[in-house]
């Protein structure tokens, strides 16, 4: 078997390590080595990536109003939604209140309660940091 058994397109040199040439398949031509540019490709240094853009103090203002009003006329619905009498008790008191009401005077006692409790853990940590 000489070189000129190879097929002309194979592109092979003899010290290649080539099948015999009736069990080599049909290969296309193996592409070139050497990269052609491209058109992000230059030879200007790379700038760097500009960093995300934050929201303002303002923006964020805005976003947490939107927020709100939405929530409070979900709640408005709710109340006018449930305006059932029912009967509320705690300890030996009892109030007769409109569902929507009471569950509205419920949550804002809990978050009034979870207030609290967030106020005492930061004098707690402020305590704490003082004494090193």
């Amino acid at each position: 078997m000489t070189e000129n058994d190879l097929p002309a397109a194979s592109g092979r040199s003899r010290d290649d390590h080539a099948l015999p040439a009736e069990n080599a398949p049909d290969l296309p031509p193996e592409p070139a080595t050497e990269k052609a540019p491209t058109p992000f490709h230059d030879d200007k240094p790379a700038k760097p990536a500009k960093p995300a853009k934050k929201g303002t103090a303002a923006s964020s203002t805005w976003v947490a109003l939107i927020v709100g009003a939405l929530l409070l006329i979900l709640l408005l619905v709710f109340i006018m939604q449930n305006q059932q009498s029912v009967e509320l008790n705690l300890f030996a008191w009892t109030w007769n209140f409109p569902l929507g009401v009471g569950l509205l005077l419920a949550s804002i006692i809990g978050g009034l309660i979870m207030a609290c409790a967030g106020i005492w853990k930061m004098f707690e940590m402020k305590r704490n940091h003082k004494r090193g």
